[in-house]
């Protein structure tokens, strides 16, 4: 039926073509007709007259009706055979000029899917001519390089345009331009992935980018060339190389910590035995104090190593976040500084966790004294939780982040905040900015392990002169049954979904 229709609609709009050549043809074929019978009319007549034959031009007789209808007889024959010749010529000219019609819309067509094509890739594409002028651009090619649409960039030389300078700022020649040497010089097609590009504010990112000649009868006439904005992979990249410094750190530190745990155990368990030997004679020997001392430092800073490798034993019990620090707020007061204020910031809301209580109070406490280091004069450090809906896109694909409903401990200080080249290494065992003797580097290796052995992750958020900001994301519990102060289990209620739990 389909078909059907189309042949109809075919048929109509031929016929329509049809009558448009041939109509004008009938019409000059008729007129031609009429002033030919005319002029032969008068002729004929004028010359019967001079004759003798008719004795006016005027004259009604047998003879010059006679010869009016023999004219009228031939000259309508004449002009009916002209239509005849005129009508095939003019369908013949239809069916041409109908070709022609669909040849150009599908042309048309054919170049509306090619743009439609370019401008759904994500890659962004641009042709240029000999001298480096931009005969064709994308959608997306506009929109990297900060352009509202693709007619701008044309007739715009590409290379002063946005790729005219090193990542440095250092100018870059066209003549050392790997794209514009391979119009000039014919060099083999290319792929950059080192280079940057320019926006139109001024702005560069990083590009991975290949380029092809445009080639016409062995001889180039231009190049075509194709980018995507790298940033993100970059991103991904370093954080995949940091996970994996991380994780190999990790499992450094827990084997180091394991021996050494176990040399402690001896010197500790060899020096109790000379403690209760020596009892007799000297009841507190100085120097076996000082070794159960520095045992007690060395299990504690196994403890952090451990933390760190995510290999500590945890025991995990539904918690309240919000009553965590508050229970903790006495004890922290007291790891401050009198020329630093402690404020707390917290949600009305309940935000149930999973986790060792403990292993998170130390977490908490090493927060609060990293913060407090910062501010060697003082200041204001903040502690907020919160609540946070992470999805795929707020994630950034990271693997650690997985999408859900999260509790989040902040620590905030009004210190002087961490520069970007330490940032990136804080979280590593036995880095530290302190003097010798100070610190041993493991307070936020093992903030990271903990939080990573509860699910979680750790965000840092810090601007020069502005201190910085500890976040702890850690997976809520949507609902859960938690015993109240009298041992008696109560619902908690379910924050992710506004909704009581079921009893």
């Amino acid at each position: 039926m389909k078909q059907i229709f189309k042949s109809i609609s075919g048929l109509k709009s031929m016929f329509t073509l049809f009558l448009g050549r041939f109509l004008p043809l009938a019409l000059f074929t008729l007129l031609a007709g009429g002033a030919i019978f005319l002029l032969e009319r008068s002729s004929h007549l004028d010359l019967l007259y001079k004759f003798g034959k008719i004795q006016s031009i005027d004259e009604r007789s047998p003879l010059t009706i006679a010869l009016q209808q023999h004219q009228l007889v031939t000259i309508s024959a004449v002009t009916l055979l002209a239509l005849l010749i005129a009508a095939p010529i003019a369908w013949m000219r239809a069916l041409k000029q109908r070709n022609d019609l669909i040849v150009e819309h599908q042309n048309r067509e054919n170049l509306r899917s090619i743009k439609l094509l370019l401008d759904s890739t994500i890659e962004g594409i641009y042709g240029t001519d000999e001298e480096g002028r931009c005969i064709l651009a994308n959608r997306s090619c506009a929109r990297l390089l900060g352009y509202s649409a693709p007619e701008l960039l044309l007739g715009k030389n590409m290379h002063q345009l946005m790729h005219h300078s090193h990542a440095d700022g250092t100018a870059y020649p066209e003549t050392e331009c790997r794209a514009h040497r391979l119009i000039t010089t014919g060099a083999a097609p290319a792929l950059v992935t080192d280079e940057v590009f320019w926006r139109q504010d001024g702005s560069a990112f990083p590009v991975s980018y290949s380029v092809h000649p445009i080639q016409e009868q062995d001889r180039i006439i231009g190049m075509v060339c194709t980018f995507v904005d790298i940033s993100e992979r970059r991103q991904l990249e370093d954080q995949l190389r940091h996970a994996q410094k991380m994780e190999a750190a990790g499992q450094l530190a827990g084997g180091i910590a394991h021996d050494f745990n176990n040399i402690l155990q001896i010197i500790s368990g060899n020096t109790q035995i000379l403690q209760y030997d020596l009892k007799q004679t000297n009841p507190d020997p100085p120097q076996l104090l000082e070794i159960l001392k520095a045992v007690e430092r060395g299990t504690a800073l196994t403890r952090s190593m451990l933390a760190f490798s995510r290999k500590q034993t945890i025991n995990s019990i539904p918690l309240e976040l919000n009553q965590l620090v508050k229970d903790s707020q006495l004890l922290a007061q007291k790891l401050l500084q009198k020329n630093t204020t402690l404020q707390l910031d917290l949600t009305e809301t309940a935000l149930i966790i999973t986790a060792d209580e403990v292993l998170l109070q130390q977490v908490l406490f090493n927060l609060i004294t990293n913060a407090r280091d910062a501010m060697p004069t003082g200041g204001t450090i903040t502690i907020a939780t919160a609540e946070r809906l992470l999805d795929e896109q707020s994630t950034g694909g990271a693997k650690d982040r997985v999408p859900g409903t999260y509790a989040v401990l902040m620590v905030q200080d009004t210190g002087q905040g961490i520069p970007e080249e330490i940032r990136q290494k804080i979280f590593e065992p036995f880095f530290t900015t302190k003097d010798v003797g100070k610190g041993t580097g493991l307070g936020l290796a093992m903030v990271y392990g903990t939080v990573k052995q509860h699910g979680g992750f750790v965000q840092v958020e810090s601007k020069a002169g502005l201190g910085s900001c500890f976040s702890v994301f850690l997976p809520a519990v949507a609902a859960c049954l938690m015993p109240n102060r009298n041992g008696t289990p109560e619902s908690i209620k379910d924050f992710s979904h506004g909704t009581n739990s079921p009893d």
